[in-house]
């Protein structure tokens, strides 16, 4: 379980980095004028990008400010992630990153919720 557990953090750290890196390539600003902008090292974002570093929810906040980004937008991304690299942990996870929805006749909850995510 615990091998599990450090397979499983991995995993979303770099699934978190890989989306910062798309965000920021996006919005077309080189890892130096982020740093900048966040007021920390070059290398420092290039550690979170990497998946090599825990980042901070505080931190967190602010770079996806800077990237003009949603909460809800980032980790349906970082979900996507993790599910195409490991379907397991993925569907393991999937309440975390969908947000909650009521329930419809005639269709349960998850299938509703999956149907946004991926539709």
């Amino acid at each position: 379980m615990i091998v599990e557990q450090e397979v499983s953090k991995s995993i979303f750290m770099i699934a978190v980095g890989k989306e910062i890196f798309r965000l920021r390539k996006k919005r077309g600003l080189s890892g130096k004028q982020l740093s900048e902008r966040l007021n920390i090292s070059q290398q420092q974002v290039s550690r979170y990008e990497r998946g090599v570093c825990n980042i901070n929810v505080d931190t967190l906040f602010v770079i996806l400010h800077e990237l003009d980004c949603s909460l809800s937008g980032f980790f349906s991304s970082v979900y996507l992630n993790v599910n195409n690299v490991e379907k397991e942990i993925g569907t393991h996870y999937i309440n975390l990153f969908l947000p909650p929805v009521p329930y419809y006749h005639g269709e349960n909850a998850f299938s509703v919720k999956m149907s946004k995510l991926v539709g």
